[in-house]
């Protein structure tokens, strides 16, 4: 159940423009974040990290899942 609850409320991963960002409440990269990753953000004029326009993020990336058989 934590799981289902997590995907449904927890980051999000999205395309945009030639990455993929993270939608995230609880945390931001920093402006000035320089590691090379999928950055934590949030839209623009809600928060003072990294932002992004909301109108310019892409679909939703769906990560498959593993399901094994007991």
């Amino acid at each position: 159940m934590i799981g289902y609850i997590n995907d449904n409320t927890g980051p999000k991963p999205y395309h945009y423009k030639n990455q993929i960002v993270i939608v995230d409440k609880k945390y931001q990269c920093p402006n000035y974040c320089a590691i090379k990753h999928n950055h934590s953000v949030y839209f623009k004029g809600e928060s003072n990290g990294m932002v992004i326009d909301e109108s310019k993020l892409g679909k939703k990336v769906k990560i498959k899942k593993n399901h094994r058989k007991k």
